[in-house]
């Protein structure tokens, strides 16, 4: 009879598996960065939340005015944090988004937010 459980086990854990390695082969992780803050940002961050380092501006050497969008897309799936630094200088954090349900993030005048 123990057997019988552990092989039970094994098999549900394996199709469970097999659900979540679908379910990311499925997982869309393109976004829209859209600026709606009314000050321009000049840095913009996203990684997994997993990783503890932002790594670098996504913006490269170019900015983002206020009213423009931009797309991007990761190269994981699953629970992101997001960082804009506007050219004032202040910034804002959205921690623990997950990419695949999340078309679009917004710098407002009062953060950013995820959509």
């Amino acid at each position: 009879m123990f057997t019988r459980r552990l092989t039970l086990g094994v098999a549900i854990a394996a199709l469970t598996l097999g659900f979540a390695g679908a379910a990311s082969a499925q997982c869309d992780t393109r976004f829209t960065l859209r600026n709606a803050s009314g000050q321009q940002v000049n840095e913009f961050y996203f990684g997994s939340s997993a990783n503890p380092n932002w790594g670098n501006d996504q913006l490269g050497q170019g900015v983002l005015p206020n009213g423009a969008s931009m797309n991007f897309q990761s190269r994981f799936a699953g629970n992101h944090d997001f960082k804009v630094v506007w050219a004032n200088g202040q910034t804002a954090e959205l921690m623990q988004v997950n990419v695949c349900t999340t078309s679009e993030i917004v710098a407002t005048p009062r953060g950013i937010e995820a959509r």
